[in-house]
């Protein structure tokens, strides 16, 4: 599934966006935001210690949580994404314009030692402002939209856009992700693929490698932000390599390794939906 955000200060250009976006019948989930300051603090960019450029005078709401829309339109407040695939960009916006933010985000990206080029979010401006165009090349944008944005020109981008996404996340699936995991004074590394499931107890995370178990200080829902998709969320309390089910329920889930875990039944329907594209992906 696509994670795919659109931050525009004018609310009719965001609609006119996710339409064009739901109209491309890709599994996607959309966010929204309405100004770069609320993009950049999802993110994780930038800090309440930290001045980021803002208007005189305009006051941003930073405790509004962004909407999200899946591909079906249907909207519910939820927690912002980790990694986006795919933004679009506005470049004038009142606090924080949409070339400052973009900067932001490649310097974030660059801090966490990751390569600009060939990496997520691949960065889509959408301006009324064509003169922008060299410059926003300077921010290793992957492509420029000019307003009014004409639908078949915003199809033949998307695709092109989407078919990049999957082959970098191919290519991510290859390289071994590997988790420190410290104890005390020890630091240990966890490739992702050993993982079966992740239970929260208490302030603590404890990681089954099969037969192994892990203990460690440390919070699931961060956990979960650090995973890939191949885990899901199927409790409060747990999450789950979709690598090592074995078979399910609406009430539990058998893992490979013989351990039986809970499910939420607010979560059976997005699990088994998640379940059925990751072993029809060839994952299984």
């Amino acid at each position: 599934m696509l994670k795919i955000a659109i931050c525009d200060d004018e609310k009719y250009v965001r609609s006119f966006l996710r339409k064009l976006i739901e109209q491309q019948e890709t599994d996607c989930e959309i966010w929204e935001y309405s100004s770069g300051k609320e993009l950049l603090q999802s993110q994780g960019v930038g800090s309440c210690h930290e001045e980021l450029p803002q208007r005189q005078g305009q006051v941003s709401d930073m405790g509004n949580m962004p909407q999200k829309q899946n591909h079906l339109g249907v909207s519910s407040k939820q927690k912002p994404p980790g990694e986006i695939d795919i933004l679009f960009l506005d470049i004038s916006m009142g606090d924080v314009d949409g070339m400052t933010a973009a900067r932001m985000l490649r310097e974030h990206a660059r801090e966490q030692k990751t390569a600009v080029w060939g990496s997520l979010p691949l960065l889509i401006f959408v301006t009324g402002y064509p003169d922008y165009v060299r410059e926003a090349f300077s921010v290793q944008a992957y492509q420029f939209l000019v307003k009014p944005v004409e639908e078949k020109e915003f199809a033949a981008v998307f695709e092109q856009a989407a078919a990049e996404c999957r082959m970098i996340k191919s290519r991510k699936r290859e390289e071994p992700h590997e988790l420190l995991i410290r104890r005390g004074s020890t630091t240990r590394k966890v490739l992702e693929e050993d993982i079966y499931y992740a239970e929260s107890s208490n302030r603590k995370v404890i990681l089954c490698l099969g037969s192994e178990k892990i203990t460690y200080y440390g919070r699931i829902s961060g956990l979960e932000e650090e995973l890939s998709d191949h885990f899901f969320r199927v409790h409060k309390g747990y999450l789950v390599n979709m690598k090592y089910v074995e078979r399910y329920s609406r009430t539990e889930i058998w893992m490979k390794n013989g351990d039986k875990l809970l499910i939420s039944r607010y979560k059976y329907q997005d699990f088994a939906k998640a379940y059925l594209r990751y072993i029809s992906g060839g994952n299984g």
